[in-house]
């Protein structure tokens, strides 16, 4: 993780940019291993193309920078103090007249924005996110190990909480037996708000949890993670209480065709929008393609929701050692919906799926 800093430096020296100013807390702690959730307070990694890196913090977290491994400078503040009149002082000692800064534009807040202004006046401001992103994209063996660990975690509680469910459950306490399973199996917590939805509110693709209650021939969908070791699993499973009819069963199958087709696609120098295409024409040509309402996927790694956007106008290339989401699905008002998600690593020849629980189960 922490030859980010290295690589990020080199890119400032490339893209001629005297700073890069991160602000996003998973990307501090990708560059530094340390990770903190500031809350309303600073936390900024600002790199130099020359010169030493600074990390700013809260001084009560100044030991627990010191004990990730930071070798940088650290500057830190009280909450009595104005934590931007000390960046100014630690910045100006090592930057003071730039041309060029580079910052988090998805990330920085406006007010923020204003006041690094303020210490740098007339400077030209950059968007470095992509570089930021381009670097997280693709995992290293130990990434891999962590998603795969938190990926098994997830399904470990599903199983257990599926093969428990029982007719008058509702959505809320499935949610609940859900979250406290994960992290009875070492979770560090839920990577999101858990999704679980009865019946017709399956439609709605990121619906909210409810006190609806289960009944028999229920659809029953799905959507966790675990978060381990500050890495996320994503997956989605879409059963029928009691049994899938004909019907039912028929659109499952067709779901997981779909997503099986899209998982052959992620092969390394495979065009991204190509995965999501593999997916939509297996539904389309079955006459669901006006039901199938969102993009195939997503990547996957310390934030649930990554680079690369799996959708039908990504001309960019993958890469093997990307992890993705595979997450087709059909979606039709007053009926229901169906979605089947696995977690994938590009490779070489095609999609390697890291979960293990099979997608068409009866309940």
């Amino acid at each position: 993780m922490k030859t980010a800093v290295k690589a990020w430096t080199r890119a400032l020296a490339a893209r001629e940019e005297d700073a890069a100013v991160i602000t996003n807390p998973v990307d501090i702690y990708y560059a530094s291993g340390f990770y903190s959730d500031p809350h309303e307070r600073l936390l900024l990694l600002v790199l130099f193309q020359e010169g030493e890196p600074v990390l700013v913090c809260p001084e009560m977290e100044r030991a627990l920078v010191e004990k990730s491994g930071w070798h940088g400078s650290i500057v830190t503040y009280t909450d009595s103090e104005d934590p931007w009149k000390i960046v100014k002082k630690a910045l100006h000692t090592q930057m003071p007249n730039p041309v060029r800064i580079a910052l988090q534009k998805n990330h920085l807040s406006v007010a923020r924005f204003e006041r690094l202004q303020q210490i740098y006046p007339g400077v030209h401001y950059t968007d470095f996110e992509h570089v930021v992103v381009q670097s997280r994209q693709v995992k290293s063996p130990e990434e891999l190990k962590q998603i795969q660990h938190a990926v098994d975690i997830t399904e470990r509680a599903l199983e257990t909480v599926a093969e428990g469910l029982w007719e008058g459950v509702t959505e809320r306490e499935v949610v609940h037996q859900l979250e406290e399973v994960m992290k009875k199996q070492g979770a560090d917590g839920a990577a999101f708000d858990t999704i679980v939805l009865f019946g017709e509110k399956s439609a709605y693709p990121h619906g909210v949890p409810s006190e609806a209650r289960l009944q028999k021939g229920d659809l029953i969908l799905v959507d966790l993670g675990a978060r381990y070791g500050r890495f996320c699993a994503d997956m989605t499973r879409t059963w029928v209480f009691g049994g899938a009819d004909e019907v039912t069963q028929e659109r499952l199958e067709l779901v997981s065709e779909a997503k099986a087709a899209a998982i052959k696609a992620c092969y390394h120098g495979g065009r991204i929008g190509d995965v999501d295409k593999a997916a939509r024409d297996v539904l389309t040509e079955a006459g669901f393609g006006d039901h199938f309402i969102t993009r195939v996927g997503h990547g996957l790694g310390m934030d649930v929701h990554e680079a690369p956007s799996i959708h039908g106008g990504n001309d960019e290339l993958l890469e093997a050692g990307m992890v993705l989401t595979i997450e087709p699905g059909i979606y039709i008002e007053g009926w229901g919906g169906i979605r089947l998600e696995d977690d994938v690593v590009v490779s070489e020849h095609g999609g390697e799926i890291m979960n293990r629980l099979g997608t068409l189960l009866n309940m």
